[in-house]
């Protein structure tokens, strides 16, 4: 079943003011979902686009580190990549206004109401896009990347992402809020990377049309981080149902 619902309950200026703002978009799912991959496939395409990605940080060490365990490093690579994004978010999209790409879980609900209401206030147009890929493809995804979260630690992930689903849903069917956060989708990996492009072109349409091109980061002088600014699944391969949903807050 897809779900696109109308735009059309917000006002014309209302709407014009939301697609002024440069877009936080932040891509969600279950680990093993897909959402390094398909990161990295936008990364590759998209170059003005500005990517965080904890894969990308988590190889650097690898490379550096190739005797130490994952396990014993990684709380610093998820300590990394959430002070990472929480700088960017809080910067705010002023400079460069490029579209910033967020690799997360996203199923922590207060968490996300946090960092959407954050980015809100620093100017940013909030959209959420969610993975929705049944259990044994997510477990065999953790495989296939060979990072396999612990068995508690998924099931908290998985259950809360079921716990929520049917609200996200049911919010954006019947008018409801999803707190700070201007667009939600949940769909597909089938369709997710479909999804992403869209998403991407709207807002580089635009930044075109009120700032004119959008300049690289690098080309205007700006230095390199030292860390790498977090940027990464297999091709589609499942048929379940999933939920497509958008919404403007009016």
């Amino acid at each position: 079943m897809t779900l696109d619902t109308s735009l059309a309950s917000i006002s014309p200026a209302r709407a014009a003011e939301v697609g002024e703002r440069p877009q936080l978009l932040l891509l969600g799912g279950v680990p093993g979902a897909g959402k390094s991959t398909l990161i990295r496939q936008v990364a590759d395409r998209n170059p003005d686009v500005r990517t965080l990605d904890p894969e990308t940080s988590a190889r650097w060490l690898e490379a550096r580190l190739p005797q130490v365990p994952y396990g014993l490093y990684r709380p610093l690579v998820h300590l990394w990549h959430a002070a990472v994004t929480l700088a960017l978010v809080l910067l705010g999209p002023t400079l460069d206004r490029r579209t910033l790409l967020v690799h997360d879980p996203a199923t922590r609900p207060g968490r996300r109401e946090l960092l959407g209401r954050i980015a809100r206030a620093r100017g940013w147009r909030t959209s959420l896009v969610m993975i929705d890929v049944p259990r044994a493809v997510a477990i065999d995804g953790q495989h296939e990347r060979g990072r396999i979260v612990s068995s508690p630690s998924f099931e908290r992930h998985w259950h809360r992402w079921t716990d929520d689903q049917p609200r996200l849903l049911s919010a954006t069917t019947f008018g409801g809020t999803d707190g700070s956060w201007d667009r939600v989708h949940v769909i597909d990996r089938a369709r997710a990377n479909r999804r992403i492009e869209a998403l991407l072109g709207r807002s580089r349409q635009r930044s075109e049309k009120f700032v004119g091109p959008m300049e690289d980061s690098e080309a205007v002088g700006q230095p390199r981080a030292r860390w790498p600014m977090p940027r990464s699944i297999s091709a589609p391969t499942t048929s379940a149902p999933s939920w497509e949903m958008e919404r403007v807050r009016g």
